[in-house]
């Protein structure tokens, strides 16, 4: 008989975005005040995170095809993190996902699943491409990361 895997228990959502999203005018960018770390100790070190974005109600409609992108900026050797943040955008390749929403003002959560994350310390930056600024308060990105288990 073949090696069982499964997903162990996640570990607990966290709020890692919350005020640096509000009022974030449309085309701009917010990065998370901290480094995130998935490299410290046995407790971390996580293959997987789930991200749930919520984005309170806004004051116009958004545009069709409104969508936030959310980009990955790791460290690798310790010290220096990719480029990119508030004022300057990401290369390309470090990309994880859009959360895509409708053309209305109505608050929405939107989520995304299995999306890999490395073994390193990184920043989180988020990018509005909604077409207006978002609400001046309650728009949240919160996370939680998981790995397999092979008991």
């Amino acid at each position: 008989m073949g090696t069982i895997v499964k997903w162990e228990a996640p570990a607990t959502i966290a709020t890692v975005m919350s005020t640096e999203l509000n009022s974030l005018a449309n085309g701009a960018n917010a990065i998370t005040a901290t480094a995130l770390s998935n490299d410290a100790a046995t407790t971390e070190r996580f293959l997987y995170a789930s991200f749930e974005f919520y984005i309170a109600a806004q004051g116009s409609a958004r545009s069709a095809g409104a969508y936030v992108a959310l980009f990955l900026l790791p460290e690798i050797d310790g010290t220096n993190f990719a480029y990119g943040g508030a004022g300057l955008n990401p290369q390309s390749g470090l990309w994880l996902c859009n959360f895509s929403l409708d053309a209305a003002t109505t608050a929405r959560y939107c989520l995304q699943h299995q999306i890999p994350i490395p073994p390193h310390n990184f920043h989180l930056v988020m990018q509005n491409n909604t077409g207006q600024a978002f609400a001046a308060s309650g728009n949240t990105l919160k996370w939680v990361r998981y790995s397999l288990d092979t008991p």
